[in-house]
């Protein structure tokens, strides 16, 4: 249980940080005229790389149980 709560919590570590980069840049990749929309596409972009993150450590754990 001690390894779940560790990628738990690097998880969520590695995503406010790069939500915090992403706003010292000006969310770089989603330049719009509005800072709000640029925000709202960055944490888009990143809820979607944190939810295969987590897809791709439930599979792991499940080929584990498996074998």
């Amino acid at each position: 249980m001690k390894e779940t709560e560790r990628n738990a919590v690097c998880i969520i570590v590695v995503y406010i940080v790069l939500w915090y980069a992403g706003a010292m840049f000006g969310f770089f990749p989603f330049s719009a005229g509005d800072l709000v929309l640029g925000a709202v596409g960055f944490t888009g972009l990143l809820i979607v790389m944190a939810m295969v993150a987590c897809t791709c450590w439930i599979i792991d754990t499940i080929k584990k149980t498996a074998k």
